[in-house]
C-alpha cells in the first residue's frame, strides 16, 4: 500500500480524508482476506470450544503489541482493536462449528 500523499505532504483536510479513505478501503480487503481464513479455521475445527485458545490470543496479542510499538502507534490501542476483532472471531466460529454439529 503506497501513499498517495505523505501525511506531511496533506495540505488540506479534504488531502487528508482521502488518505484516510483510500487506508479504510485496504483495511476492509484485508479485513475480508482474513475472515477467510477465520471461517476456514471453524470448518477445520471439531469443537465449539477450541474457538477460543487464551495460549494462542496472548501470543497474537503480544506480537500486535509489540508491531505497534515499533510503529510508534499506542499499544493500548492496538491491542484494544485485536481482542475485539479475537472476540468477534471467536462468537464467529462458535457459531459455525456448533451449526455444522447439530446437522449431524
Amino acid at each position: 500500500m503506497t501513499a498517495t500523499k505523505l501525511p506531511a505532504a496533506c495540505e488540506t483536510k479534504d488531502d487528508v480524508r482521502a488518505e484516510i479513505d483510500r487506508i479504510d478501503r485496504a483495511l476492509v480487503e484485508l479485513f475480508a482476506e482474513r475472515h477467510a481464513y477465520v471461517t476456514r479455521m471453524a470448518e477445520i475445527k471439531t469443537d465449539p470450544h477450541e474457538a477460543n485458545d487464551p495460549v494462542r490470543i496472548d501470543a497474537v496479542i503480544a506480537k500486535r503489541r509489540a508491531q505497534a510499538l515499533e510503529l510508534d502507534l499506542d499499544e493500548d490501542q492496538a491491542e484494544l482493536i485485536w481482542r475485539t476483532l479475537i472476540d468477534w472471531n471467536i462468537n464467529y466460529e462458535k457459531g459455525i462449528i456448533i451449526a455444522r454439529n447439530r446437522k449431524k
